[in-house]
């Protein structure tokens, strides 16, 4: 039999990496990896030192998390803050696949009296910026967040997201004159991609 040789476009590359990892993660869950199925389920613990436990055990495991991405997300309300600071560290080791959890990293990112929290919640929701249209409210409000990695990650999230988020402009504009340079230069870029796009597709 010949060898057959693939060549696969430098670019999307790194695509097919991140998609053949998340396919093997989806045929671990199917076949039930027993460690994941464990932790899953100790999230639900009335034990908030199980739950914590649980929630930095798979912090640890990263992508291979991603089948129990629903159950940190509801652990983003739970009453005891480090339970709720290793869910979202966990979710945002998983990365791309905690989209299924946008809607409790919403509310975690407005929320969330912790300053760490609501900036982990914002980094993990840049993970899948390309589909995070539902958050554009939240990461809107997020803009005028006291702690400035917050203000940092909203307005990077936003300028992924291009022309959809240009109800955010009037915000990111205010950044520009943020006392943190890294904020400034993110809300700039945000601004000039989302200013871009719109031209872009602009009848």
């Amino acid at each position: 039999m010949k060898n057959t040789l693939i060549y696969l476009n430098p670019v999307s590359a790194p695509r097919l990496v991140w998609l053949a990892s998340v396919a093997l993660v989806l045929l671990v869950g199917c076949g039930g990896d027993a460690e994941v199925a464990k932790l899953r389920k100790e999230l639900g613990d009335s034990d908030s030192g199980t739950r914590k436990s649980a929630a930095k055990d798979l912090e640890e495991m990263g992508v291979r998390a991603a089948p129990a991405a629903r159950e940190l997300g509801k652990c983003l309300s739970d009453e005891d803050s480090k339970v709720r600071y290793r869910a979202v560290k966990a979710l945002s080791k998983i990365g791309r696949p905690s989209k299924v959890a946008v809607n409790e990293l919403c509310a975690a990112l407005v929320n969330d009296s912790d300053d760490q929290i609501r900036s982990y919640a914002a980094k993990t929701i840049d993970e899948f910026a390309d589909e995070a249209a539902p958050a554009i409210d939240a990461l809107t409000k997020a803009l005028s967040d006291d702690f400035h990695k917050v203000r940092y990650y909203a307005s990077k999230t936003l300028g992924k997201i291009g022309k959809d988020a240009h109800p955010a402009l009037a915000e990111l504009e205010k950044l520009l004159k943020d006392k943190d340079e890294s904020v400034r230069k993110s809300a700039e870029s945000a601004i000039r991609r989302i200013k871009k796009k719109q031209t872009s597709t602009s009848p």
